[in-house]
C-alpha cells in the first residue's frame, strides 16, 4: 500500500502538503502555548521565546546529521583501493 501511495505523484504531493501542514499546526500550538499566561520557569531568557523548543530540536538534529556525515567521511571511510594489494593481477 505504501508503494502505491509513493508511486502516485498526486498522492505523494497531498501527503507532503498534509505533513507540512501538520508541522505548521504543531509549531503554532507550541508558540501559542508559550504566550499563555501562567508561571514559566526558564533558566535563560531565550527559553521563553515562542517555539524555542522546536527550533532547538531542529537545529540539534541537523547538527547531529552533519557532524555524523563529517565523521564518516574523515575518520571511518577508507580509500576505494583500500583492499587491493597494489601488486597487480596475480590470478
Amino acid at each position: 500500500m505504501l508503494e502505491r501511495i509513493l508511486d502516485d505523484p498526486a498522492r505523494l504531493a497531498r501527503l507532503k502538503r498534509a505533513g507540512i501542514g501538520l508541522l505548521v499546526v504543531i509549531a503554532a500550538v507550541e508558540a501559542g502555548a508559550a504566550l499563555l499566561p501562567g508561571e514559566h520557569h526558564h533558566h535563560f531568557a531565550f527559553e521563553g521565546w515562542p517555539a524555542w523548543g522546536s527550533a532547538y530540536g531542529l537545529i540539534s538534529c541537523v547538527a547531529i546529521i552533519v557532524i555524523s556525515k563529517l565523521i564518516g567521511k574523515v575518520w571511518l571511510m577508507r580509500r576505494d583501493d583500500y583492499y587491493e594489494d597494489g601488486e597487480g593481477d596475480d590470478a
